[in-house]
């Protein structure tokens, strides 16, 4: 029996939350139903979308940054003294 590797996939976040949502529905359905195998299904098919949706997020905040011009640039730090003279 080969083992299907759907957590490899390429997509994006919300292909990761969708499965997270499923494998939650799945895992409930288990539960309900008393099947310990759907419930285990459930629960694996969760931890993959949660792993799925934390490893597309960096690319998609990268694909951000190039259609806004670049990094943020960072803040100016306020004057020393309380008077606003340096």
């Amino acid at each position: 029996m080969t083992r299907n590797r759907d957590d490899e996939r390429v997509g994006n976040a919300d292909d990761g939350r969708s499965r997270q949502a499923k494998g939650s529905v799945l895992e409930a359905i288990g539960k309900i139903i008393g099947d310990p195998a759907v419930e285990t299904r459930g629960q694996r098919e969760t931890e993959a979308g949660v792993r799925q949706a934390k490893r597309e997020r960096p690319s998609l905040d990268r694909a951000a940054e190039r259609k806004a011009g670049g990094p943020p640039i960072p803040p100016i730090n306020p004057p020393i003294d309380s008077d606003g003279k340096d």
